[in-house]
């Protein structure tokens, strides 16, 4: 990381304070999560990259391991700046570790590597519509991180572009990675160094002779980056400089040799050249004259279009869709008729005018707003994930590779159409790692919808309802995470939020079946210091009714309403128990009783457990607690517990599950004897 940095101005001050969802693991977690750093999977000159496993939720992780601990200070720099964004094509922080002989941070698992080893080191084919893709991926993180998006005056510069750290997951979708060299440039201000650290390949040449920092930096080696895509060759190797072989050949016209053979045919020569083109004016010399990174995405997506415009038949989609989800019969999305053309211009009014007050929404580049013609080509083969009454759900996959969801609308009951855009807009404003992410929306009054990431597996109550393995650990991940979610929601400082549709089929699930929690056009915004928009309350008072909603307690406070979630999230937990699903609250009755039966019988509810998962003493003693707290879930509305307490009563067992395998299963019942949770009569 670059040291002793002083900014032009002396008056502005470097601090960004860390995102409150980091973790900050101790010295023995990371040893656990690593297995004492048995699986190495990188290195450079900062040091190594384990895998791990996080114990609790069984996600894959990579820690990186660095070898000096004398730069605590630049290391929490590093730290600050990576935990404030949230973008797509950002790895994810998870957290950070300063121990007394070593700093590391842990981020997300990122499956395919990076893209030096994948570009430089195999033999795989890479076809040039997913290296535009990349490009447009690392393109847009880079314009996101340059708009000023930390905060009203302040701008992020990366610093240390390069391949090896661009990382790709399973669909080739660059997530950029390493901040150990950027730098918050606060208004903007260009920053000078004295130790110029990063890669010397890639070094901008006036930020190594004169240690000027700015974002043009970034875009002198984005270039290099571009080069290397289409070459597929290293900048540097042993004598030869690709930029220095790429300026003679062109000089000779000659520039066509630069291209990687594999990808030179006449279709995509227009397109190369192009590329070339572009990565020519990123390498200028003349700082003031290189392209802004918003310009460059924006310019990389035109051509992509163009190249599927040249070609007739355009690549399938990279990652397949899950079976269960799969309903591979084309055909054309249904726009709403006139009438429900009218009936939503209010509710979007509503939205556009507070998208001002989301503090994501405002963010540049964070949430995307698409045109139709984009949409249309995102579902050029529309796969339908799912249908309902307000709309329907198609697969599609964006520029840089990203698979997505496309939640359209397409027909109109009484109040439909509010609910509709009212989940849009709450979910514009939450950022969780178990709440569905909006990635954009588009509303073009013909055709309003919300692009949201993608989940791999499914739903849970495809899960439920199929013939696969369903271990407990998965189902007790699914539990806790969700509980999070609902204990997030209603503790937002964006305002407390009741989600009110707590169903198996608006939790999706992800490769890693991390739960997502969606479904968010029943949601609420529950007053909290008068913080609500009067658009928002209006939004709010004209929801109709759920239909889905048997819970005794539904007409009374917001605030009381809270408790709606918790009694959802208890006949969620019996699901999840018992494996027996249900589409409508309608039918939830009938579940409860059939515990409550069970329950009475041995004071245990042995019978209304799933066979599968209830094989040792220790996995029944925990199907007893998670069934004795769905209870307490149910129960009259003075009588539940919080969401916060739900979710800390659920991590207290997993704990001692995880225990209980060495230890016997009376762990369990001693963690419940100190919840007062557990203390009142079932």
């Amino acid at each position: 990381m670059t040291g002793n940095i002083t900014q032009c101005d002396d008056k502005l001050k470097f601090k960004v304070d860390i995102n409150q969802n980091i973790k900050v693991f101790t010295e023995d977690e990371i040893r656990r999560i690593t297995s004492n750093f048995s699986i190495p999977i990188g290195q450079g000159g900062f040091g190594e990259v384990y895998r791990g496993i996080l114990d609790d939720d069984y996600d894959l992780v990579a820690v990186k391991r660095y070898i000096s601990k004398d730069l605590r200070k630049e290391f929490m720099e590093e730290v600050s700046i990576h935990s404030q964004m949230s973008h797509k094509n950002v790895v994810e922080l998870i957290g950070y570790c300063i121990g007394e002989s070593t700093l590391m941070i842990v981020t997300k698992y990122i499956s395919k590597g990076n893209l030096d080893d994948i570009l430089h080191s195999s033999e795989i084919p890479i076809p040039l519509d997913v290296r535009l893709g990349i490009a447009i991926g690392c393109a847009e993180a880079l314009s996101y991180m340059h708009s000023m998006h930390l905060s009203s005056d302040s701008l992020v510069c990366h610093g240390d572009i390069k391949p090896a750290n661009i990382l790709l997951d399973g669909s080739l979708t660059a997530k950029l990675s390493d901040f150990g060299v950027s730098r918050l440039l606060s208004g903007g201000v260009t920053q000078y160094t004295v130790h110029i650290k990063g890669s010397i390949a890639y070094m901008d040449p006036i930020y190594f002779h004169e240690g000027c920092l700015t974002p043009r930096s970034d875009v002198y080696s984005f270039g290099i980056v571009l080069l290397e895509l289409i070459a597929r060759k290293r900048v540097r190797k042993g004598d030869i400089n690709l930029i220095g072989s790429f300026n003679k050949a062109c000089a000779n016209g000659k520039g066509r040799e630069i291209f990687d053979a594999a990808i030179a045919n006449e279709n995509n020569m227009k397109i190369l050249k192009e590329m070339k083109k572009l990565a020519t004016e990123c390498l200028t010399l003349d700082s003031h004259k290189r392209p802004q990174m918003n310009f460059v995405a924006k310019r990389l997506r035109i051509l992509k279009k163009e190249l599927k415009d040249i070609h007739e038949k355009y690549s399938e989609p990279i990652l397949a869709s899950h079976h269960s989800w799969r309903k591979n019969y084309k055909q054309d999305i249904t726009v709403p008729s006139y009438n429900s053309r009218m009936q939503l211009k209010k509710s979007l009014g509503i939205f556009k005018r507070n998208r001002s007050n989301s503090k994501i929404l405002s963010e540049p580049g964070s949430v995307r707003i698409f045109t139709q013609e984009e949409l249309n080509d995102i579902t050029n083969y529309p796969y339908l994930l799912s249908g309902g009454t307000s709309g329907k759900v198609y697969k599609g996959t964006l520029e840089d590779n990203t698979v997505v969801a496309v939640r359209i609308f397409s027909e109109v009951l009484e109040g439909f159409e509010g609910a509709f855009i009212n989940g849009g807009m709450i979910l514009s404003q939450i950022v969780h790692k178990n709440i569905i992410k909006l990635l954009g929306y588009c509303l073009d009054a013909d055709c309003p919808a919300f692009l949201y990431e993608y989940a791999a597996k499914g739903s849970l109550s495809d899960i439920l309802d199929g013939h696969e393995d369903f271990p407990l650990h998965l189902r007790v991940k699914i539990a806790v995470q969700t509980a999070e979610a609902l204990e997030y929601l209603h503790s937002s400082a964006t305002g407390i939020i009741r989600h009110g549709y707590v169903v198996p089929s608006k939790i999706l699930l992800d490769d890693n079946f991390t739960p997502k929690l969606t479904g968010f056009s029943w949601a609420q915004r529950v007053i909290k210091e008068s913080n609500i928009t009067a658009s928002e309350d209006v939004i709010c008072s004209q929801l109709p009714s759920s239909g889905f909603n048997n819970d005794p307690t539904h007409g009374q406070s917001a605030l009381l309403r809270l408790k709606t979630d918790v009694y959802q999230f208890g006949v969620l937990l019996l699901t999840l128990i018992s494996r027996k699903n249900f589409i409508f609250y309608a039918d939830h009755d009938h579940l409860i009783s059939q515990f409550v039966t069970a329950h009475k019988a041995d004071n245990r509810g042995r019978a209304f457990f799933d066979d599968d998962i209830a094989g040792h003493a220790e996995d029944i003693a925990l199907l007893e607690e998670i069934g004795r707290l769905s209870l307490k879930c149910v129960l009259e509305i003075d009588q539940r517990p919080t969401m916060k307490e739900v979710a800390e009563h659920l991590r207290k067992l997993r704990i001692s599950w995880k225990n209980c395998s060495a230890k016997g299963a009376t762990l369990l019942s001693e963690i419940v004897a100190e919840s007062h949770i557990a203390d009142a009569d079932c």
